[in-house]
């Protein structure tokens, strides 16, 4: 019954998908249960695995450097105002970096980053704190049109439900989450697509480590061959001989204690080596193939992480398309749920935005759009204010002209008639002390001739004016 849904209880239904009531089945006002082990994923590619760890961490790292700028509904930037206050100070003794980077770490760990607010009267005031919760800890109670219904935190056999308001779908919880194809209420952890990379690399340096151990010599047997009795007959050593012989053999020629130490057989007691050498099983190539691996799951160029892949030029251009494809993207999503969640709570027109130009990675990308920019404005193809708009700066207002060099300009006046090549710096020049408006050079070209000859005129004008301002003194 339409009594019965809250949706319409102000005249203002709201449309939902028909699938939802299929997603949402039988588990209306049930906690829906990750189908993942995030301890056992955080434990194996990030507390256990150097490559894992370093991407996860540089990932959040630089997305927690990157500073925020907050504006108005129309576009003008706010320096002071408690929502700035609250991001940079979200809780007692912690920072910006710390709410950024561990969102940043449990969104890619988990696939899912929680992020509540806390404070008095909530739904009449801004929040006061902001504290980031372990995704593990937290459960989806699912409601109906397959949205969530609660939120739910659980820790030393208690818990704590938050509801979500069936009308505006707020939340004191806020819940993103990476895109899962097969999850409707949970996201993708990155460690998944990069689970079997994960085990490729910790099993080549478990390897690694117990051939150290070992003196790196491979595995063998000890044989021990059959021996002639007074009878004639050929007898097999007897069980608790080999048993000893196993156990001095471990004692005495194992473990990086013993590396190097001489093997002393004696009877008829031969060593068969079955184990390949390092060339055959190529573990260090193996290992920097898992490597690559993990890095291309966790979108960080390898040559980021491990010396001697790169030089410095393709360092940078790496690290240009590493903010490009990776660091940004997590930071803008991040940024567009503060938006949604965070600035309607104080109830102003207010959004967040990165701060580009303090980001050093970046300065490639500023340099080449400021080259196109400037051949763009020389040629004449866009004007002042269009050429300040693609550099991010604000509209300038009209200047006075600026005072034009008469030896400057005549220069480039007589460079100009003995070689037209001399046409673009002169066009250049006087665009830039306001005596053409903005046309293209193409356009002042065909008339250039009768150009050359104002400006001639405006020589000999300059000319004039100078010897007069002489006679005055």
């Amino acid at each position: 019954m339409k009594l019965l849904d809250p949706r319409t209880w102000f005249n203002r239904e709201e449309k939902s998908s028909s699938a939802g009531f299929v997603v949402s089945g039988g588990q209306v006002g049930q906690p829906v249960w990750t189908k993942r082990d995030f301890g056992q994923l955080s434990e194996e590619a990030f507390i256990r695995n150097a490559i894992g760890f370093r991407c996860v961490s540089m990932t959040a790292q630089c997305v927690a450097s990157i500073p925020w700028i907050l504006s108005d509904g129309k576009g003008k930037d706010v320096d002071e105002h408690p929502m700035l206050d609250l991001l940079h100070k979200p809780a007692p003794g912690h920072t910006k970096a710390w709410l950024l980077e561990s969102l940043a770490t449990y969104w890619q760990l988990a696939g899912n980053s929680y992020l509540e607010a806390v404070g008095p009267s909530r739904r009449k005031a801004p929040p006061r704190e902001l504290w980031s919760l372990r995704p593990d800890r937290m459960k989806v109670i699912a409601g109906q049109n397959g949205l969530p219904q609660a939120y739910r935190y659980e820790a030393g056999g208690k818990h704590k439900d938050w509801q979500v308001d069936p009308v505006t779908g707020f939340c004191e919880v806020l819940h993103v989450r990476r895109f899962h194809p097969t999850d409707d209420w949970y996201g993708l952890s990155l460690v998944e697509p990069a689970a079997y990379a994960v085990d490729r690399h910790n099993e080549a340096g478990a390897h690694n480590m117990a051939v150290l151990q070992n003196g790196a010599t491979p595995s063998g047997a000890m044989v021990f061959k059959p021996v002639k009795g007074a009878d004639g007959m050929y007898q097999s050593a007897p069980e608790d001989v080999i048993k000893e012989a196993e156990k001095r053999m471990l004692d005495r020629y194992t473990g990086s204690r013993n590396a190097g130490r001489p093997m002393t057989l004696g009877g008829n007691v031969d060593w068969v080596s079955f184990g390949m050498t390092m060339e055959q099983l190529q573990l260090t190539e193996s290992k920097l193939d898992a490597a690559r691996d993990i890095c291309a799951a966790f979108g960080v160029p390898i040559e980021l992480l491990l010396p001697g892949q790169s030089t410095y030029n393709n360092k940078r251009e790496a690290k240009l398309g590493y903010y490009e494809d990776t660091v940004l993207p997590l930071f803008n999503d991040l940024t567009d749920h503060l938006n949604g969640w965070l600035s309607p709570q104080f109830q102003e027109d207010l959004y967040l935005k990165p701060n580009l130009d303090e980001i050093e990675a970046l300065s490639l990308r500023r340099e080449q759009r400021q080259e196109q920019t400037t051949k763009l404005w020389d040629s004449g193809l866009i004007s002042r204010d269009e050429g300040r708009e693609a550099m991010q700066f604000e509209p300038q207002p009209d200047m006075p002209q600026r005072k034009v060099d008469g030896s400057v300009l005549s220069s480039l006046v007589k460079a100009a008639q003995d070689e037209p090549a001399m046409y673009l710096p002169l066009f250049t020049y006087l665009k830039s002390v306001g005596l053409i408006g903005d046309q293209s050079f193409e356009n002042w070209l065909l008339d250039a001739p009768d150009m050359v000859g104002d400006a001639e005129d405006a020589v000999a004008a300059l000319t004039d004016q100078s010897g007069n301002e002489d006679e005055q003194e």
